[in-house]
């Protein structure tokens, strides 16, 4: 028989994975009622938790695993770089595995650490909902990179979407832009930050988003043309275009191009992470520099702290972002 899970202890009590962990960690903040609930889903369940087998297992593995929806992300290759060459030097060996989005291929190498065969989980892009987030980092070592779920206890470590999607649509408004779409990507938190910023900066200047194109599944060079050629085909051609990313804006560009437009001169464009993209596409790209590598290696000394200390840091860091204004918006 499966040995029995918290998310199973949830479901037997008819209460959520946060409730069952609070209680497991003996947090007052869960009423007696729920209390009784978890314990005899506890009770009937055989439920051992998860803590006990971590505080039991003497040796460490010295390995440690990051999770991520694709590896294709150059935000995310950079800043699995700065973590693996940070466990490195602290003699850890770094593994990552893309979950292409599979909720039960998630959970199956999240097993890895359950089990006792790596030591720490680094969440780039976590799948599973935040309750069951949540309760992974109260039992066990976790840290959050980039897209970052409302957690107490999972660490995090990201640079503050909203405030640098509002620093760049400021500076296209700056450059006179006073139509303004957004092509976005609401599956990402991020995105979902990103585009609060921008329309912020809109109402802070008395505009109204010109257009709002969202991809529905991959956001990449493709999907950056194929909402371009929509965005074209409308009745008003806004003056600028800020693309939720590099690579999107990449194919934005293009597709403005082909259609016999000038980039800046007919529509800017702008992009946001700073990756290779920006500066090979011509004209180069305006955009938001993330400190990726950066990223990484602060992802790692949190995790460090959670596997070696009793002292957790918990929350959120914002690392600092940086405009890089290039050709591509009029300056």
């Amino acid at each position: 028989m499966a040995r029995a899970t918290v998310q199973d202890v949830a479901k037997t009590a008819g209460v959520s994975v946060g409730t069952v962990s609070r209680v497991l960690n003996g947090s007052p903040a869960v009423s007696a009622s729920s209390r009784e609930k978890v314990a005899g889903a506890i009770r009937q369940l055989n439920y051992r938790p998860l803590a006990s087998a971590r505080d039991l297992r003497r040796d460490r593995t010295m390995r440690i695993l990051a999770l991520s929806k694709n590896l294709e992300s150059p935000v995310i290759s950079e800043a699995f770089r700065g973590f693996g060459d940070a466990a490195a030097l602290s003699g850890y060996v770094s593994l990552i595995a893309p979950t292409s989005g599979d909720l039960e291929r998630e959970q199956q190498l999240v097993d890895m650490l359950r089990n006792g065969s790596v030591d720490g989980l680094i969440l780039f892009s976590p799948t599973m909902p935040d309750g069951d987030v949540e309760a992974l980092a109260e039992q066990l070592s976790v840290v959050q990179v980039c897209e970052i779920v409302d957690s107490e206890a999972a660490f995090g470590v990201s640079i503050d979407d909203r405030q640098a999607a509002y620093d760049i649509t400021r500076h296209l408004i700056g450059t006179g832009a006073r139509r303004l779409a957004i092509i976005g990507n609401r599956a990402a938190r991020s995105g979902r930050l990103r585009e609060q910023g921008f329309r912020e900066a809109l109402s802070e200047a008395g505009l109204a988003a010109e257009q709002g194109l969202f991809a529905n599944g991959d956001f990449d060079f493709h999907a950056g043309r194929r909402l371009t050629r929509e965005l074209l085909a409308m009745d008003r051609l806004p003056d600028a275009v800020f693309c939720g990313s590099d690579t999107v804006a990449a194919g934005c560009v293009r597709e403005i191009i082909d259609a016999g437009l000038r980039v800046p001169d007919d529509v800017a464009v702008a992009g946001f992470d700073d990756s290779i993209q920006a500066e090979m596409c011509i004209p180069e790209l305006t955009t938001i520099r993330q400190p990726a590598y950066d990223l990484g290696r602060v992802a790692f000394e949190a995790l460090l702290e959670r596997m070696t200390g009793p002292a957790h840091r918990r929350g959120r860091t914002f690392l600092p972002h940086e405009l890089v204004i290039r050709d591509s918006t009029k300056n």
